[in-house]
């Protein structure tokens, strides 16, 4: 598979979308018909590991989106990514709380023209409030993007992660939060305080005070720094959620490695943003986030063995869940390839080579394992793997990675994009941007840039799905 052949295919998906688009004013569905390019009326069934409540039926959202509309830019098409985000900025983000309607839960409904509530989709017949949950890490070019077309639904934004914090002492915050209601979670017998949520809003109020000024907003920076810093291991490990009740098996004494390095890399990225407003801030961000990654290293990984822990328990070191390498699942592993993207992030930022050794050893697999064929593996898990050889090949220079990579390609293209769009997963008819189907075409794309030595054009790697 060449560059020119991936490329080809990747713009005939973005025509697709982008035609989509014109029935609802730039932005994308989230569910579309790869045979009739007309939006899923009707839900299909979720596939194992996908939850019904994460699902943006007649909507669109644009955290599983961004990564394609940076590949987009990149291909050429500003406008159609200008015209998606300006709509989304001006119509769709003035809730009562400022919290935009996206993420895990919550979408814009394209019928409905209104935030989007994902529980409803559960059909268990309750009626949550419509929440807030961040799902992966908002990028630095995304936030810029909507402060130029309106500066104050990113303020109001950052005022309103304010309602992650919940009722009571001592300090707690939950990663959901409530949008049409100013109001705060009670607190239930868990915390849901996961480490990598505390990283996500840290780099939202950066950017926000970077862009306002607002003291607040380094108020509650400093806040949220200090909470898992108190919570911490002598490893340098996070508990998945500081609170949980000790018949709560997946929870109770349980580390998330993964998770503090997602929190890690927040601060570090963060940091950045601060160096010169509050330098003294930025140095302990950038020295807890250090502690951070040093906590996922000394995890009881065993590369030589092809062993990467996803979670241990903090008491007696036992390794709780191992990394897979296809078919990741909610509440269950996650893949090597999107663990080694955010552990390359962190080798960008701190040029520990152990970090390198580390993915090096966890992308063995992507040469030669093929996709499983017995159980649906969502577009996510190729794009990672594609994602993931692609930018070792860009740090290391090896042509084994970009060969692995386009090879690889090749094989994923022929299951998931058999037609104009991808499919959402190994199994599915459907193209969906919650099982990453458009994270596969940004995947691509950045492979094929990087192919293709003749071009000028760049694409960075992606980053926010940690």
């Amino acid at each position: 598979m060449d560059a020119d052949r991936i490329l080809q295919r990747v713009l005939k998906a973005i025509d697709v979308l982008i035609n989509v688009s014109d029935q609802y004013e730039g932005l994308f569905p989230s569910l579309i018909d790869r045979e009739t390019h007309g939006m899923v009326m009707d839900l299909p069934p979720a596939i194992d590991g996908q939850r019904m409540g994460d699902r943006s039926h007649l909507g669109s959202n644009l955290v599983h989106d961004h990564a394609l509309l940076n590949a987009m830019i990149a291909l050429g098409y500003e406008d159609a990514v200008d015209r998606y985000l300006k709509r989304f900025a001006t119509h769709c983000t003035d809730t009562p709380t400022g919290l935009f309607p996206w993420g895990e839960h919550a979408f814009w409904h394209l019928v409905d023209d209104c935030a989007g509530n994902s529980y409803l989709l559960r059909g268990d017949g309750r009626k949550p409030p419509i929440t807030h949950d961040h799902l992966r890490q908002v990028p630095l070019w995304l936030w810029e993007k909507l402060w130029a077309f309106n500066p104050r639904c990113v303020e109001r934004f950052a005022e309103g992660l304010n309602g992650h914090w919940t009722e009571g002492e001592p300090l707690e915050y939950i990663r959901h939060a409530y949008i049409e209601e100013k109001r705060s979670y009670a607190r239930g017998k868990r915390s849901c305080d996961f480490p990598r949520h505390g990283g996500f809003y840290i780099l939202d109020w950066a950017f926000a005070h970077v862009k306002t000024g607002r003291k607040d907003f380094l108020d509650q920076l400093r806040r949220m720094l200090d909470y898992w810093w108190e919570k911490k291991d002598d490893l340098g490990l996070c508990l998945i959620e500081s609170r949980s009740p000790v018949e709560e098996t997946t929870f109770y004494d349980v580390t998330s490695v993964k998770q503090t390095l997602s929190l890690g890399v927040s601060l570090i990225e963060s940091a950045g943003l601060l160096d010169e407003v509050v330098p003294d801030l930025a140095k302990i961000m950038r020295e807890r986030g250090r502690t951070y990654v040093n906590g996922f290293l000394n995890a009881p990984h065993d590369i030589e063995n092809g062993i990467f822990v996803n979670s241990c328990l903090r008491s007696t070191g036992e390794i709780k869940k191992k990394m897979v390498t296809w078919g990741s699942k909610y509440g269950g592993a996650s893949s090597f390839a999107n663990t080694g993207l955010i552990a390359l992030f962190a080798y960008r930022l701190t040029q520990d080579d152990r970090l390198l050794a580390w993915t090096l050893a966890a992308a063995q697999p992507f040469l030669s394992e093929p996709i499983t064929d017995d159980e649906a593996v969502p577009a996510k898990d190729p794009a990672a793997a594609i994602g993931l050889l692609a930018d070792l090949y860009d740090i290391t220079g090896e042509d084994a990675w970009l060969d692995g990579g386009l090879k690889l390609a090749d094989h994923v293209m022929g299951i998931y994009l058999d037609r104009d769009l991808p499919r959402g997963s190994s199994q599915t008819e459907v193209y969906e941007s919650q099982l990453g189907a458009g994270d596969l075409l940004y995947a691509l794309v950045r492979l094929a840039l990087l192919a293709d030595k003749a071009t000028e054009r760049v694409l960075p790697p992606d980053y926010s799905r940690r």
